[in-house]
C-alpha cells in the first residue's frame, strides 16, 4: 500500500497495513461519528471532547435556578431556599458526571 503525504509517497509494510487495518476497526466501532467524518475528510471531535446536551441542559437549568433563587431571596420569598437548593443538586449533579473534567486519557 502507498500512502502520499502532500507529494511523498510511502510504502507500508504488511505488518504496518494490519495495525492500520486494526485501528481503523476499533475506531469505527468505538466512535462511528469520528470514523465517518475521517472518511469523509471532514472530522468532528473525538467523543471524548464533544460535550452532550443533557449536560449543557443541566447547566442551563442550574444557572437558571440560581438565578430564581437569588431573586427569590432579594424579594424575602420563603421559597427561596427550596429553589437554591434544587440549583444546588442540578449543578452538583452535572459536575459529577464529568461536564467540567478533562477528558480521559
Amino acid at each position: 500500500m502507498r500512502v502520499d503525504h502532500g507529494g511523498d509517497a510511502v510504502e507500508l509494510d504488511p505488518d504496518d497495513e494490519r495495525r492500520l487495518a486494526e485501528l481503523e476497526a476499533r475506531t469505527s466501532a468505538e466512535d462511528p461519528w469520528f470514523a465517518l467524518g475521517l472518511r469523509a475528510g471532514e472530522p468532528c471531535p473525538p467523543a471524548e471532547y464533544r460535550r452532550h446536551r443533557k449536560h449543557r441542559l443541566r447547566l442551563l437549568l442550574a444557572l437558571a435556578t440560581s438565578a430564581l433563587a437569588i431573586t427569590a431571596f432579594l424579594a424575602g420569598s420563603p421559597c427561596g431556599g427550596m429553589i437554591a437548593a434544587l440549583g444546588a443538586v442540578l449543578a452538583l449533579v452535572t459536575i459529577r458526571d464529568g461536564f467540567f473534567s478533562p477528558p480521559s486519557a
